[in-house]
């Protein structure tokens, strides 16, 4: 039972206590805080006993179970709440049973399924219950826009070594850069599936018996669905989970049922959730971008000592004795230039004027240095892996010199340069450009 017929969003700041019935069942919405005076709770698989407590943020909301008698003491904030959902609103046993099969049968697992729908929390949970099993736990956040174990633009693996309800309150143990904020791009999806293959090989090579990988909420249309399924194909796990929509988990099942494996679990979703709208979700990068750049230094460094990847101007052929001509073509002075069969990119100075019906074509892309101020970049060492974060300050062409702020401190080899643009306000402008440098 209840103690108190709290069921609706409380003051910010007020305090109750509640007294819960063994087996009985609340939903806490943040931002609140919990402390156990007597009994234990359990919240994805964490058991929180007398004397504990959990601070739960305000973009996320839990069911809460009573394992025993159990009486909390609960801390409301602004726009938080405490309530008793009717039966059916929270398949907190049900995702109890099916999480404990799947981490029985181990291996590869995939969960998908779209925004809202609860991957993240029932990737939590399937972790939580790996430790508690006693199994060598990974996950794999592959949630490219979201990302709970590494910056936006980047997916990351975390070896679990302790339970947790936010994976936020961790920070991944190899990250992988894809240079995007959504996966439906060619280039994103193709890099977001070669490096979660590349981090479920060295998870297995390390002996993790249990590897979890949570998927991005783009789910439902049809190149969503194909991306998916090649997903799968690539990763070729024991399991997989397809959270909320039953109808699609039902149809892909009848897919995979014709292979060996996987298996497939269709997962309710919570029926009520802490919604968070576009806004929210642009804030959370922000305070991600702000967590990895807080401490970020200027490293500037020569641009002919370092490799460049994924930039229009440096990956080509650079022109180094017709700039003269290219200047009488085009009519504008070029700093840099460099070519491919099928585009000349050109560099000019940022006070430079660019006619576009002056150039006359559209196998001319011209770049000007300003363009990559703020862009978002992955720092690379001797074996082209990530080894940190940063954003490009300034680039000086007739200098050769980059500068990255950046809070990594040790050796670069290269610098892999993404598709977002991060403001001083760490805010992302999210545009994909063919090139922004």
């Amino acid at each position: 039972m209840l103690n108190t017929a709290i069921a609706v969003p409380l003051p910010q700041g007020l305090q109750a206590k509640l007294v819960l019935e063994k087996g009985k069942i609340i939903r806490i919405l943040g931002p609140a805080k919990i402390y156990v005076e007597s009994g234990c709770i359990r919240i994805l698989g964490v058991d929180l006993c007398k004397g504990q407590e959990i601070w739960i943020s305000k973009y996320r909301s839990y069911a809460v179970k009573a394992v025993d008698v159990s009486t909390l003491s609960v801390i409301i904030g602004e726009g938080g709440a405490v309530e008793e959902p009717s039966p059916g609103e929270e398949p907190i046993d049900e995702w109890e049973n099916i999480a404990r099969e799947i981490v029985s049968r181990g291996g590869r697992v995939v969960v998908l399924g779209p925004i809202e729908s609860g991957k993240t929390s029932f990737s939590t949970f399937l972790s939580n219950l790996g430790i508690e099993n006693g199994l060598k736990t990974v996950l794999i956040d592959a949630d490219v826009g979201q990302c709970d174990l590494a910056p936006p633009g980047f997916i990351a693996m975390k070896f679990m070594d302790r339970k947790v309800i936010w994976l936020r309150e961790l920070v991944g143990d190899l990250i992988r850069f894809i240079g995007f904020i959504t996966p439906a791009y060619s280039l994103a999806m193709a890099r977001i599936i070669t490096s979660v293959m590349e981090l479920v090989n060295i998870a297995e090579e390390k002996g993790s018996q249990l590897i979890i990988i949570n998927t991005d909420g783009w789910f439902g249309d049809l190149m969503s669905i194909e991306f998916k399924i090649q997903l799968i194909r690539s990763v070729k796990p024991s399991s997989v989970v397809i959270m909320g929509n039953k109808i699609l988990c039902e149809q892909l099942s009848n897919i995979f049922t014709k292979f060996s494996l996987p298996k497939v679990y269709c997962v309710s979703s919570p029926m009520h959730v802490r919604k968070r709208d576009r806004d929210d979700r642009r804030q959370l990068r922000r305070i991600n971008y702000m967590q990895y750049l807080q401490k970020a230094k200027k490293r500037c460094f020569n641009i002919n000592s370092i490799a460049i990847l994924n930039s229009c101007l440096f990956n080509g052929t650079l022109i180094t004795d017709d700039l003269e001509q290219l200047r009488m073509k085009l009519g504008i002075e070029a700093i840099m230039a460099s070519k491919y069969e099928d585009l000349l990119v050109v560099a000019v100075s940022d006070d430079t004027k660019v006619d576009r019906m002056q150039i006359g074509s559209d196998n001319v892309y011209i770049i000007k240095p300003s363009h990559a101020k703020g862009a978002l970049v992955a720092l690379l060492n001797e074996n082209m892996e990530e080894v940190g974060m940063g954003i490009i300050e300034s680039i000086d062409l007739l200098r050769k010199e980059i500068c990255i702020l950046t809070e990594y401190e040790g050796v670069v080899k290269g610098v892999s340069i993404g598709r977002i643009i991060v403001s001083e306000e760490y805010a992302d402008k999210g545009k994909v450009m063919k090139c922004i440098i």
